[in-house]
Protein backbone atom coordinates (compact mmCIF):
# COMPACT_ATOMS: atom_id res chain seq x y z
CA UNK A 1 0.00 0.00 0.00
CA UNK A 2 2.97 2.38 0.24
CA UNK A 3 2.79 3.33 -3.44
CA UNK A 4 -0.98 3.72 -3.19
CA UNK A 5 -0.72 6.22 -0.35
CA UNK A 6 2.05 8.19 -2.01
CA UNK A 7 -0.02 8.48 -5.17
CA UNK A 8 -3.09 9.59 -3.25
CA UNK A 9 -1.27 12.25 -1.30
CA UNK A 10 0.64 13.64 -4.23
CA UNK A 11 -1.83 13.04 -6.99
CA UNK A 12 -5.21 12.98 -5.35
CA UNK A 13 -8.39 14.45 -6.76
CA UNK A 14 -9.83 17.75 -5.60
CA UNK A 15 -13.27 18.65 -4.37
CA UNK A 16 -15.37 20.82 -6.76
CA UNK A 17 -14.68 24.52 -7.08
CA UNK A 18 -17.21 26.91 -5.59
CA UNK A 19 -18.21 29.51 -8.17
CA UNK A 20 -16.29 32.75 -8.26
CA UNK A 21 -18.52 35.73 -8.78
CA UNK A 22 -16.20 37.28 -11.35
CA UNK A 23 -15.90 34.12 -13.44
CA UNK A 24 -17.88 33.74 -16.62
CA UNK A 25 -20.29 30.86 -17.03
CA UNK A 26 -18.02 29.44 -19.72
CA UNK A 27 -14.97 29.44 -17.46
CA UNK A 28 -16.93 27.80 -14.64
CA UNK A 29 -18.27 25.18 -17.02
CA UNK A 30 -14.75 24.35 -18.16
CA UNK A 31 -13.57 24.19 -14.55
CA UNK A 32 -16.34 21.68 -13.93
CA UNK A 33 -15.13 19.61 -16.88
CA UNK A 34 -11.62 19.58 -15.44
CA UNK A 35 -13.02 18.34 -12.15
CA UNK A 36 -15.04 15.65 -13.89
CA UNK A 37 -11.99 14.50 -15.82
CA UNK A 38 -9.89 14.31 -12.69
CA UNK A 39 -12.49 12.51 -10.58
CA UNK A 40 -13.05 9.96 -13.31
CA UNK A 41 -9.36 9.69 -14.26
CA UNK A 42 -10.05 10.84 -17.83
CA UNK A 43 -7.06 12.93 -19.00
CA UNK A 44 -8.61 13.58 -22.40
CA UNK A 45 -11.48 15.43 -20.75
CA UNK A 46 -8.98 17.70 -19.01
CA UNK A 47 -7.04 18.16 -22.26
CA UNK A 48 -10.21 19.30 -24.02
CA UNK A 49 -11.01 21.76 -21.23
CA UNK A 50 -7.46 23.12 -21.34
CA UNK A 51 -7.69 23.67 -25.08
CA UNK A 52 -10.88 25.65 -24.56
CA UNK A 53 -9.38 27.64 -21.67
CA UNK A 54 -6.43 28.57 -23.88
CA UNK A 55 -8.84 30.44 -26.15
CA UNK A 56 -10.25 32.60 -23.35
CA UNK A 57 -7.33 34.95 -22.83
CA UNK A 58 -5.41 35.65 -19.65
CA UNK A 59 -7.79 37.04 -17.05
CA UNK A 60 -6.88 36.05 -13.45
CA UNK A 61 -9.64 33.45 -13.25
CA UNK A 62 -8.75 31.90 -16.59
CA UNK A 63 -5.08 31.70 -15.62
CA UNK A 64 -5.96 30.16 -12.26
CA UNK A 65 -8.24 27.48 -13.70
CA UNK A 66 -5.82 26.78 -16.52
CA UNK A 67 -2.98 26.25 -14.06
CA UNK A 68 -5.18 24.11 -11.88
CA UNK A 69 -6.12 22.01 -14.89
CA UNK A 70 -2.43 21.68 -15.72
CA UNK A 71 -1.77 20.44 -12.20
CA UNK A 72 -4.56 17.89 -12.29
CA UNK A 73 -3.61 16.71 -15.78
CA UNK A 74 -0.03 16.18 -14.70
CA UNK A 75 -1.14 14.40 -11.55
CA UNK A 76 -3.04 11.83 -13.55
CA UNK A 77 0.34 10.65 -14.78
CA UNK A 78 1.56 9.37 -18.11
CA UNK A 79 4.31 10.73 -20.38
CA UNK A 80 2.99 13.95 -21.85
CA UNK A 81 5.48 16.66 -22.75
CA UNK A 82 2.86 19.39 -23.11
CA UNK A 83 1.42 18.61 -19.66
CA UNK A 84 4.91 18.72 -18.16
CA UNK A 85 5.56 22.14 -19.69
CA UNK A 86 2.26 23.47 -18.39
CA UNK A 87 3.09 22.18 -14.92
CA UNK A 88 6.47 23.88 -14.95
CA UNK A 89 4.89 27.14 -16.08
CA UNK A 90 2.43 26.94 -13.19
CA UNK A 91 5.26 26.25 -10.75
CA UNK A 92 7.07 29.40 -11.92
CA UNK A 93 4.00 31.62 -11.94
CA UNK A 94 4.30 34.93 -10.07
CA UNK A 95 1.11 36.14 -8.42
CA UNK A 96 0.34 39.60 -9.77
CA UNK A 97 -0.28 42.59 -7.58
CA UNK A 98 -3.91 43.52 -7.03
CA UNK A 99 -5.15 40.28 -5.47
CA UNK A 100 -6.72 40.48 -2.04
CA UNK A 101 -4.85 38.45 0.57
CA UNK A 102 -7.10 35.40 0.44
CA UNK A 103 -6.98 35.24 -3.36
CA UNK A 104 -3.22 35.74 -3.33
CA UNK A 105 -2.84 32.91 -0.84
CA UNK A 106 -4.91 30.60 -3.05
CA UNK A 107 -2.79 31.49 -6.06
CA UNK A 108 0.47 30.86 -4.19
CA UNK A 109 -0.79 27.53 -2.84
CA UNK A 110 -1.52 26.46 -6.40
CA UNK A 111 2.01 27.46 -7.42
CA UNK A 112 3.34 25.41 -4.49
CA UNK A 113 1.25 22.40 -5.48
CA UNK A 114 2.53 22.60 -9.04
CA UNK A 115 6.10 22.92 -7.79
CA UNK A 116 5.61 19.88 -5.56
CA UNK A 117 4.31 17.85 -8.49
CA UNK A 118 7.20 19.08 -10.65
CA UNK A 119 9.80 18.16 -8.03
CA UNK A 120 10.93 21.76 -7.44
CA UNK A 121 11.31 21.79 -3.65
CA UNK A 122 12.81 25.26 -3.44
CA UNK A 123 10.02 26.86 -5.43
CA UNK A 124 7.43 24.95 -3.38
CA UNK A 125 8.81 26.25 -0.10
CA UNK A 126 9.04 29.83 -1.39
CA UNK A 127 5.45 29.74 -2.65
CA UNK A 128 4.20 28.25 0.63
CA UNK A 129 5.96 30.99 2.59
CA UNK A 130 4.28 33.65 0.46
CA UNK A 131 0.91 31.92 0.90
CA UNK A 132 1.36 31.97 4.67
CA UNK A 133 2.10 35.68 4.59
CA UNK A 134 -1.23 36.24 2.87
CA UNK A 135 -3.49 33.79 4.73
CA UNK A 136 -1.90 31.48 7.27
CA UNK A 137 -5.27 29.84 8.01
CA UNK A 138 -5.63 28.32 4.54
CA UNK A 139 -5.65 24.52 5.13
CA UNK A 140 -4.29 23.80 1.66
CA UNK A 141 -0.91 25.14 2.78
CA UNK A 142 -0.57 22.25 5.24
CA UNK A 143 -1.93 19.85 2.63
CA UNK A 144 0.91 20.61 0.22
CA UNK A 145 3.33 20.21 3.13
CA UNK A 146 1.83 16.77 3.82
CA UNK A 147 2.30 15.80 0.17
CA UNK A 148 5.96 16.76 0.41
CA UNK A 149 6.38 14.83 3.67
CA UNK A 150 4.90 11.68 2.20
CA UNK A 151 6.97 11.87 -0.97
CA UNK A 152 10.19 12.22 0.99
CA UNK A 153 9.21 9.50 3.48
CA UNK A 154 9.49 6.62 1.03
CA UNK A 155 9.07 3.42 3.01
CA UNK A 156 10.18 4.95 6.33
CA UNK A 157 7.30 4.04 8.66
CA UNK A 158 7.98 6.80 11.19
CA UNK A 159 8.07 9.48 8.49
CA UNK A 160 4.91 8.12 6.89
CA UNK A 161 3.19 8.21 10.27
CA UNK A 162 4.31 11.83 10.66
CA UNK A 163 2.81 12.67 7.26
CA UNK A 164 -0.46 11.02 8.31
CA UNK A 165 -0.45 13.07 11.49
CA UNK A 166 -0.01 16.16 9.34
CA UNK A 167 -3.02 15.11 7.29
CA UNK A 168 -5.07 14.78 10.46
CA UNK A 169 -4.25 18.41 11.19
CA UNK A 170 -5.26 19.32 7.62
CA UNK A 171 -8.66 17.66 8.08
CA UNK A 172 -9.18 19.46 11.39
CA UNK A 173 -8.29 22.75 9.71
CA UNK A 174 -10.81 22.16 6.93
CA UNK A 175 -13.47 21.37 9.51
CA UNK A 176 -12.91 24.74 11.20
CA UNK A 177 -12.32 26.82 8.06
CA UNK A 178 -15.04 28.91 6.46
CA UNK A 179 -14.18 29.70 2.84
CA UNK A 180 -15.70 32.66 1.07
CA UNK A 181 -17.85 32.26 -2.02
CA UNK A 182 -14.88 33.38 -4.12
CA UNK A 183 -12.52 30.71 -2.77
CA UNK A 184 -11.79 27.55 -4.73
CA UNK A 185 -12.70 24.46 -2.75
CA UNK A 186 -10.17 21.66 -3.10
CA UNK A 187 -8.10 19.57 -0.73
CA UNK A 188 -10.54 18.27 1.87
CA UNK A 189 -11.51 15.09 0.06
CA UNK A 190 -7.94 14.21 -0.82
CA UNK A 191 -6.79 14.71 2.77
CA UNK A 192 -9.50 12.32 3.96
CA UNK A 193 -8.57 9.80 1.29
CA UNK A 194 -4.91 10.04 2.22
CA UNK A 195 -5.83 9.28 5.83
CA UNK A 196 -7.90 6.32 4.64
CA UNK A 197 -4.90 4.97 2.75
CA UNK A 198 -2.67 5.42 5.80
CA UNK A 199 -5.19 3.58 7.99
CA UNK A 200 -5.45 0.77 5.46
CA UNK A 201 -1.65 0.44 5.43
CA UNK A 202 -1.83 -0.16 9.17
CA UNK A 203 -4.61 -2.70 8.82
CA UNK A 204 -7.17 -0.35 10.39
CA UNK A 205 -10.00 -1.17 8.02
CA UNK A 206 -12.82 0.36 10.06
CA UNK A 207 -10.96 3.64 10.35
CA UNK A 208 -10.17 3.54 6.63
CA UNK A 209 -13.83 2.92 5.84
CA UNK A 210 -14.91 5.97 7.84
CA UNK A 211 -12.44 8.25 6.07
CA UNK A 212 -13.43 6.87 2.66
CA UNK A 213 -17.11 7.46 3.29
CA UNK A 214 -16.43 11.02 4.42
CA UNK A 215 -14.38 11.65 1.27
CA UNK A 216 -17.14 10.26 -0.94
CA UNK A 217 -19.68 12.53 0.69
CA UNK A 218 -17.60 15.44 -0.60
CA UNK A 219 -16.74 13.89 -3.96
CA UNK A 220 -19.04 10.94 -4.82
CA UNK A 221 -17.18 10.07 -8.05
CA UNK A 222 -13.71 10.27 -6.54
CA UNK A 223 -11.92 7.40 -8.29
CA UNK A 224 -9.08 7.26 -5.77
CA UNK A 225 -11.51 6.88 -2.86
CA UNK A 226 -13.57 4.30 -4.74
CA UNK A 227 -10.44 2.29 -5.54
CA UNK A 228 -9.43 2.41 -1.88
CA UNK A 229 -12.84 1.11 -0.88
CA UNK A 230 -12.34 -1.85 -3.19
CA UNK A 231 -8.88 -2.45 -1.70
CA UNK A 232 -10.32 -2.22 1.81
CA UNK A 233 -12.98 -4.78 1.01
CA UNK A 234 -10.31 -7.15 -0.24
CA UNK A 235 -8.01 -6.58 2.75
CA UNK A 236 -7.25 -9.65 4.89
CA UNK A 237 -6.05 -10.02 8.45
CA UNK A 238 -7.02 -8.45 11.71
CA UNK A 239 -7.29 -4.76 12.36
CA UNK A 240 -4.49 -3.27 14.37
CA UNK A 241 -5.42 -0.86 17.16
CA UNK A 242 -4.87 2.86 16.78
Amino acid sequence: MHRTLAALLGLAAAAPFMARAASSAEVLDLAGRVQYGYYHAEPRTIDAALTALDRLGDSPDVVYYRDFAALRRAQLGGPDRAATERLRACAQRDVKQGHDKRSAAEAWVLVAACAQAAGDDGRRERALALARECDDDNPRIALVEAWAMMQSAGTDVAKRDAAATKLEAVVEAFEKWTPSLDDPDWGYAEALTGLAAAALERGQTRTARDFIERALLLAPDYRAALDLRVAMQGARGGERPL
